[in-house]
């Protein structure tokens, strides 16, 4: 059955969404390239987490966990730095295929309470939001696009990083108070209303896609009803203090880390009961999810889109590869329209661990989707 899905969010002027990430060196050369070529298609647009947010997580590391006072470290990576760009792909994550890439740490013994004052992400926000203003008034951003930051998810911002399933409840709720205050610290600077808020669930899908394996060693054996359950209670949180007037929006995300996806993708199901969850413990109006989609899927990979129960929250679909044939993008294009009559579309995650040579390929995939999605909407 087909499924309407429309909204009065801001969101839903969107055709086009930007995941966060991108594979330039600085904030002003991802708003003057992103801005001129996309934004007239999108709502909002992030500043591509360049420097030592590219490596995602790992920033939290870098300047949170690192010098820590109730925190020490107990496995450093290999060189003291997780590597951007990994030559193999990560699927099992056992030991042996980890050895030498992760970071942990734990609490220190004695101490019963975590607090983060700091996580850097709205002092960084906050100084691209400058860049943003001066070229949005210089007509290089249209007028209409709204400043995007993304967060990682409680799970993957501590789960990859503290082993031990004691420390989690602490450190997630130390981490979900310092996002509150971030939110708040953003929102003293950046207007409500040009704003848009989006959460990263990322180690979250990867372990859930595992089914009743965890997906990485450290990791307790759930079974997968107890680890949606684990992985899903944040959503209940991690939206408070975000006005009505701000765009809140949830990104479902299978990683690049060693080629994407890195866990296998067999249908959007997940995607969707994620949604529907992420709708129904949200307090206030979610404005739209991201869902990725595989090459070259078919029917069957979007026919749990039947199941969307979201209202009018948007849908973005992750249907843009840009090392892919445009007449694929055309026939999933058309399997989409099948199940959803309005959606926006996106790569299937960020595109800050692609190559920046490969940056002209990214852009050309999204004009052309961009213009295979106005055509199929206008009948053409």
């Amino acid at each position: 059955m087909k499924k309407t899905v429309r909204s009065e969010s801001p969101m839903a002027a969107g055709e086009m969404l930007l995941i966060g990430s991108m594979p330039f060196d600085t904030v002003e050369d991802v708003f003057r390239v992103c801005g001129s070529t996309l934004g007239n298609a999108l709502a909002s647009l992030p500043d591509g987490e360049v420097g030592d947010r590219r490596n995602w997580t790992e920033y939290l590391a870098l300047r949170t966990f690192a010098s820590h006072e109730a925190l020490e470290e107990v496995q450093r990576p290999k060189g003291g730095r997780i590597p951007v760009f990994l030559d193999r792909s990560i699927a099992s994550g056992d030991a042996l295929e980890l050895e030498g890439l992760i970071w942990h740490f734990r609490v220190k013994p004695g101490v019963s309470k975590v607090a983060f004052e700091d996580l850097h992400y709205a002092a960084e926000a906050i100084e691209s939001y400058d860049i943003f203003r001066r070229l949005r008034a210089g007509g290089v951003i249209p007028r209409h696009v709204r400043f995007q930051i993304g967060f990682p998810a409680s799970s993957s911002a501590i789960e990859e990083y503290f082993p031990e399933p004691d420390d989690w409840g602490a450190v997630k709720q130390a981490y979900e108070s310092a996002v509150a205050c971030e939110i708040k610290r953003l929102l003293e600077v950046i207007p409500a209303d040009d704003l848009a808020i989006q959460f990263d669930f990322s180690n979250e899908v990867a372990d859930l896609a595992m089914g009743d394996r965890p997906a990485k060693y450290w990791l307790p054996r759930q079974s997968w009803e107890e680890k949606f359950a684990r992985h899903t209670e944040s959503l209940a949180r991690l939206w408070r203090g975000i006005p009505d007037d701000t765009v809140l929006g949830y990104h479902w995300c299978y990683g690049t880390w060693g080629g994407w996806p890195r866990i296998v993708m067999p249908d959007l199901g997940l995607c969707v009961r994620l949604s529907n969850e992420a709708v129904a413990r949200s307090g206030r109006h979610v404005d739209y999810v991201h869902m990725p989609v595989i090459r070259r899927a078919k029917a069957e990979f979007f026919a749990p889109l039947s199941d969307l129960d979201i209202g009018g929250t948007r849908v973005f679909l992750g249907l843009i590869h840009h090392d892919d044939d445009p007449a694929a993008f055309r026939a999933q294009l058309a399997l989409a329209a099948s199940y959803l009559d309005d959606f926006g579309i996106a790569g299937p995650c960020g595109y800050g661990r692609v190559p920046s040579e490969n940056l002209t390929d990214v852009l050309s995939a999204h004009a052309h989707g961009l213009d295979e999605l106005r055509r199929t909407r206008s009948g053409a």
